[in-house]
């Protein structure tokens, strides 16, 4: 089951049972996975940039979450599709 939550303007939660995932303007930005998941006290960021905007609401989540209680890992938006099966919205 996915909980869809709108945190604020353009920034949305989505949360599985394995993970919850910070999005910004619909691009995945930030995935933090629970403890009963196969990468346990992992955070994945998205390591693409991109508008000022969305650096600033990355940085915010980002700053919200204890950093000696988890695992910071940059990760393509690739990777990020393969471990949730969020998308990121192409650009053409």
């Amino acid at each position: 089951m996915m909980r869809i939550e709108n945190k604020k303007a353009n920034q949305t939660l989505v949360t599985t049972k394995e993970w919850t995932a910070f999005l910004s303007y619909g691009v995945p930005q930030v995935v933090v996975f629970h403890a009963n998941s196969a990468l346990a006290n992992t955070v994945i960021h998205n390591n693409v940039k991109y508008s000022t905007t969305t650096s600033k609401h990355k940085n915010a989540y980002m700053r919200s979450i204890c950093p000696d209680s988890y695992t910071f890992i940059p990760a393509t938006p690739a990777e990020i599709e393969e471990v949730t099966g969020l998308e990121t919205p192409r650009t053409k």
